[in-house]
């Protein structure tokens, strides 16, 4: 069966950078790259808003079809290149370790950071929040990384790639706390052959949409 036209529309510096280190890891498959220029206001328009009503990046389309957040396109993409080894068969047993940390990311590490660094008043009891707590987060997290090298230990995957660019991302904002555990885990990602190709272009592609 022929593989989906695949199309990655992305900007520079966002969250979507996780998904171009993504198919750096995957071996670059065919796909075409459509950059949105955000301070033109070009994920505001009507065309891109068809295709993802929040008008956000990253979003992918597979023959037309919209694949709209982090988790769910690492999920989509690393089934998709199955060849590239980064996503557990389903049979596996290391599948659902694998899918329970890329949506623990969406699902408990940005809501309870975000809450944090924004001052949400509690008015919830932790019971009642997806995450639990902010300390409870972060300890889940730190162990989950910290027995390593990777969130599936000796084996690297696509969770990696949303996990490592979370941590490396919350991490620059000092929106989590120094823990050994996230800046090892931050330098074994950054020191990937893949992530530094995918950086050196969305560095370039920055520029180029400055100039």
């Amino acid at each position: 069966m022929a593989l989906p036209k695949i199309v990655h529309y992305h900007a520079p510096n966002t969250r979507s950078f996780t998904i171009r280190w993504l198919f750096e890891e995957l071996g670059s498959p065919p796909h075409d790259l459509k950059v949105l220029n955000m301070k033109k206001g070009e994920h505001k328009s009507a065309e891109f808003l068809a295709i993802n009503p929040m008008g956000k990046v990253p979003t992918v389309t597979a023959d037309g079809t919209p694949v709209t957040e982090v988790g769910a396109i690492a999920i989509f993409l690393a089934d998709l290149y199955s060849d590239a080894k980064l996503a557990p068969e389903v049979t596996d047993p290391a599948r659902g370790t694998y899918l329970r940390w890329i949506v623990f990311n969406h699902a408990a590490i940005e809501p309870a950071v975000m809450d944090k660094a924004r001052n949400t008043p509690a008015g919830f009891p932790s019971s009642a929040l997806g995450y639990g707590s902010y300390d409870d987060t972060v300890n889940a997290l730190a162990a989950a990384i910290g027995n390593g090298p990777y969130v599936l230990g000796d084996r690297f995957s696509a969770a990696d790639v949303v996990i490592g660019s979370a941590v490396r991302y919350l991490t620059m904002f000092k929106l989590l706390p120094e823990k050994p555990e996230f800046s090892s885990y931050i330098e074994r990602m950054t020191s990937r052959p893949a992530f530094k190709s995918a950086l050196a272009k969305d560095e370039e592609l920055a520029k180029a949409l400055a100039s």
